[in-house]
């Protein structure tokens, strides 16, 4: 049995892995969140040396918040930088191989689709400590398989991205009468986790090694999405998205983000391993999770 230690177990990424790893029958997982194992303190993960020889390691502890990264950039280069270069560390030491997935930030969005050969050009502070902890990554482990990813929704409880953070305030502004709700027109990927985990189980399972891209088919804006959910939770009857230029929701962030981002994913489609879904589909059947019913509406009659 192959065993599997998850950093970040309890994140939006991770706890996915955790959830996508009970389907793999001959794996042995331990997924700790930062209250069970802190990436920070090298000896902490020392202790995994011998149990994780010859398993994975899946390096999933980071703090995700371009925003928070900017206001506070040390705490973030601890977490992201040190904490990947500890974790790394310990894969070089046991003999375990290191799963590292990264962000789609780490790209300026300058050409379109992404290929797999760009070289990266982080916008933010974010994708600068994610790039550099990449970097660490290959210096430091023989053999690493690094995931670029495209942005995800997951976690319910627990996401923290745009999909998790635009329903509360959504539903906030319809509760208080509002019908109109205007979101920017940035065009990304919105990938699940639940599925970038199973692909990258997969990838884990065949032993292969090197850099890939992963995203959902198909590609939207941040306005089509927010519409998807207003149709998914019931809203339809209530409430309008309207779309507008992304220039005017990026002049109040702290981090920059590309306007449009889509990743090729080359390799894992030459290679016939990618098992992504189209984005529409999978973000509805999120949707249906019993977290969510707080937010559902019943359509007038």
């Amino acid at each position: 049995m192959k065993r599997v230690l998850i950093t970040g177990g309890d994140g939006m990424l991770g706890s996915a892995f955790a959830k996508m790893a009970t389907r793999f029958s001959d794996l042995e997982v331990k997924a700790l969140g930062r209250n069970e194992l802190d990436v920070c303190d090298s000896g902490a993960l020392a202790h995994f040396k011998n149990w994780i020889k010859d398993g994975w390691i899946v390096h999933c502890a980071a703090r995700v918040d371009v925003e928070g990264c900017a206001r506070e950039p040390e705490a973030a280069r601890a977490v992201i930088v040190e904490g990947t270069r500890n974790v790394a560390r310990l894969a070089a030491d046991s003999g375990g191989r290191l799963f590292y997935p990264q962000s789609f930030l780490i790209y300026d969005g300058a050409r379109n689709p992404i290929p797999e050969d760009e070289m990266p050009r982080p916008l933010s502070f974010y994708g600068e400590l994610k790039y550099e902890a990449e970097r660490l990554v290959e210096e430091i482990v023989d053999d690493p398989l690094i995931v670029r990813m495209a942005g995800f929704f997951g976690g319910e409880e627990r996401d923290k991205n745009f999909v998790g953070r635009i329903i509360p305030v959504m539903k906030a502004a319809m509760d208080r009468g509002e019908t109109q709700f205007d979101v920017g027109d940035r065009v990304w990927q919105p990938t699940w986790t639940n599925d970038l985990a199973t692909n990258s189980l997969e990838l884990m399972a065949a032993g292969v090694r090197g850099h890939y891209q992963m995203a959902c088919h198909g590609q939207a804006s941040f306005a089509q999405i927010a519409r998807e959910i207003v149709v998914a939770l019931g809203w339809s009857d209530y409430f309008t998205i309207n779309s507008v230029d992304a220039s005017k929701v990026s002049q109040s962030e702290l981090g920059r983000r590309p306007d449009v981002a889509i990743l090729s994913c080359q390799r894992l489609t030459d290679e016939r391993r990618n098992v992504q879904k189209p984005w529409i589909p999978a973000l509805h059947a999120y949707l249906q999770a019993p977290f969510f019913d707080q937010f559902r509406r019943e359509k007038s009659s």
